[in-house]
């Protein structure tokens, strides 16, 4: 062993990062508009007040409530670990436990329906992140071959634990006209998929089997239930750097599994939008019931249902390039600097399940996050470039 350091880190900082500008104040709308009692019948606004001289005028209203309780959200992070080097410097290998609470967390509210508000921004609740993060390098030469290996993995738990007493769950984003597919929930993790849970295939009928979760004998909103999380289990990665005189390569990868997609794109409020083959190369006749997809005049809940959840783990080698520097024997001459040629292929090979354009380009927003809402995937890209110093 050539070194050894043992860390150890406590702190909290605020962040106001999940609220928009002036979201938390009350704002009041009203057009202003006066209009005779002819528009006032063509548009049959109730919103509109008669005034004495036989015209009418468009009432104000809130159109968000506020939130004067609202505090700061705060993240508080404590850290252990240790930096170990061996045989020269050559092996390197760190290892640290964190566990970090994010206090009152600021996210949307679900307004009261006869509000009939925009949502204002509450102190919803606290969510816990833990985990494991792992470091191992080994760099050396052979002669004029110089190398360099490094790989790190994460691990992640993530839950609510705590909601505000007067909210059992948040409602978070939706899909169509009638999903609402994450929730913010206690126990849960954040923003976990919400839906109907499935038991396969009625052979007879080639309808899917939507599980009562509640024993009333109905199949309704009633019988939500989580269905997935886009929180990975681990993320991880890996470098390879090498040098031979006037040769360098690298190749970077990353990953990530246990997370998974929910594919948005799919909505019964948008019939004729594409739909993957995969929903119709496999799927219930009358003369092929061993089917893994159901009839086509399927019921709507199957598209609200766990039958929408992929897994999402991939691994994908973001970067191959090659490059080669000009020897100073040639350089000096012209009176130039450093100079270096490469090709890169960037987002170029993608290993996944999944069965969507591209795991990692599914949404990122609050209560989005794991939602494929039919972006277009991440560009494969192959770039040539030239470096002069001079």
């Amino acid at each position: 062993m050539s070194h050894l350091k043992i860390r150890a880190s406590w702190g909290q900082n605020g962040s106001l990062s999940n609220l928009e500008k002036y979201k938390y104040a009350s704002v009041i709308s009203s057009s202003g508009e006066v209009m005779n009692w002819l528009t006032w019948a063509y548009f049959n606004a109730p919103s509109l007040y008669p005034l004495a001289d036989g015209t009418y005028a468009t009432t104000s209203s809130p159109s968000v409530l506020g939130n004067r309780y609202l505090t700061w959200e705060t993240s508080e992070q404590f850290d252990l670990g240790v930096d170990f080097r061996f045989l020269r410097d050559r092996l390197g290998l760190t290892v640290d436990y964190y566990r970090k609470t994010t206090k009152n967390l600021i996210t949307d509210n679900t307004p009261p329906l006869e509000a009939g508000n925009d949502p204002s921004p509450i102190n919803g609740g606290n969510v816990l992140n833990k985990g494991f993060d792992f470091e191992l390098s080994w760099r050396d030469h052979i002669g004029d071959f110089k190398y360099e290996i490094s790989a790190n993995l994460s691990t992640l738990k993530n839950r609510v634990t705590w909601l505000d007493p007067t909210i059992s769950r948040l409602n978070g984003a939706g899909i169509n006209n009638s999903w609402t597919a994450t929730a913010f929930e206690k126990d849960y993790p954040v923003w976990y998929f919400r839906g109907y849970k499935t038991d396969g295939i009625d052979p007879e009928t080639g309808n899917i089997r939507i599980v009562d979760v509640n024993g009333d004998g109905v199949i309704n909103t009633s019988d939500y239930d989580y269905i997935g999380s886009a929180i990975p289990d681990i993320t991880y990665g890996a470098t390879l750097n090498m040098e031979y005189k006037g040769f360098d390569f690298t190749m970077f990868i990353q990953g990530q599994a246990g997370n998974d997609v929910l594919m948005g794109f799919i909505r019964t409020d948008r019939p004729s939008t594409n739909r993957l083959s995969l929903f119709y190369t496999d799927r219930w006749t009358p003369t092929h019931t061993n089917a893994s997809r159901p009839a086509a005049n399927v019921d709507t809940e199957y598209w609200n249902s766990d039958q929408m959840i992929f897994d999402g783990s991939y691994l994908k080698i973001k970067q191959i390039q090659l490059g080669y520097t000009l020897p100073k024997k040639v350089t000096d001459p012209l009176r130039i600097g450093r100079t270096r040629a490469y090709v890169s292929l960037d987002d170029f090979f993608t290993f996944t399940n999944y069965p969507g354009m591209d795991p990692e380009a599914a949404s990122t927003d609050n209560n989005s996050i794991g939602i494929d809402r039919g972006f277009f995937p991440i560009s494969k890209k192959v770039l040539f470039g030239l470096s002069l110093n001079f």
